[in-house]
Formats: C-alpha cells, sequence, structure tokens
C-alpha cells in the first residue's frame, strides 16, 4: 500500500489544511516510526505529489489562509508547487513554522493506521 492511501485510511473525514501542512513536514523531517516501505515514499518530489492528489481529491479540507506563511501562496493547493513551497520553506524561513508537538500527534494517527492495515494483511495472510 502506499502512503497516499495510507493517509486516506488514517483520515477518513479528511484533514484540515493547517494539519496537513504539519503532517507533510513531519513527514519530509522524520519518518521515524513509519514502516520501511512508508519511509521510502517520503521524498520531498514524492510528498509532494501526495499532498496534492490529497488536495485534489478532497481530503486535505479548509482554506489555506497561512499559505503565504510557507511561500505557497503562488500556486493552487492542489497543484504539486504549493506543497514543493511548504516543504522549502523549512529552508528558507528565519522562523519554524513546524510545530513538532503537532506533527507527532498527526503521525500517530497515521502510525496507528499503518498498523492496524498491517495486522489486517497479516490475519488475511493466516487464514
Amino acid at each position: 500500500m502506499n502512503l497516499e492511501l495510507f493517509i486516506v485510511h488514517a483520515f477518513p473525514s479528511g484533514i484540515q489544511y493547517e494539519d496537513a501542512v504539519q503532517l507533510c513536514l513531519r513527514l519530509f523531517c522524520t519518518t521515524e516510526g513509519l514502516p520501511s516501505f512508508l519511509q521510502e515514499q517520503c521524498t520531498k518530489d514524492n510528498l509532494a505529489t501526495i499532498f496534492s492528489n490529497l488536495a485534489d481529491s478532497g481530503v486535505v479540507i479548509g482554506f489555506p489562509h497561512t499559505a503565504p506563511l510557507y511561500g505557497a501562496n503562488h500556486h493552487n493547493v492542489n497543484e504539486k508547487g504549493h506543497w514543493v513551497e511548504i516543504i522549502a520553506s523549512i529552508f528558507k524561513m528565519a522562523k519554524n513554522e513546524i510545530d513538532p508537538g503537532k506533527g507527532a500527534e498527526l503521525a500517530k494517527i497515521l502510525l496507528a493506521s499503518a498498523h492496524r492495515n498491517n495486522e489486517n494483511r497479516d490475519a488475511q495472510r493466516s487464514a
């Protein structure tokens, strides 16, 4: 399963834009705790594609009021360039906009979903 599907399953009601930003930044900065097959998917290019797809499909919800903070206001939220700018912002900004607490909280939700999916897969193989 790919990371995009894990995010969709982890947030079945969608994920607010600000939370999506924090999750994207968290996944770019650290993949600690993620299964290795998900870690490999956490490149800048791939994360930008994944989050633009999530926005385009309506999984990322809410208006991107804070996009200018990340320098991402020159692209629509469903464009890959928007999320590239989000990720690049951590290298450009004097003030870091990463919220480690929020990122950790969102990563826990994602990890719980990943573990449930692994358990379901293992149970299906055993049956």
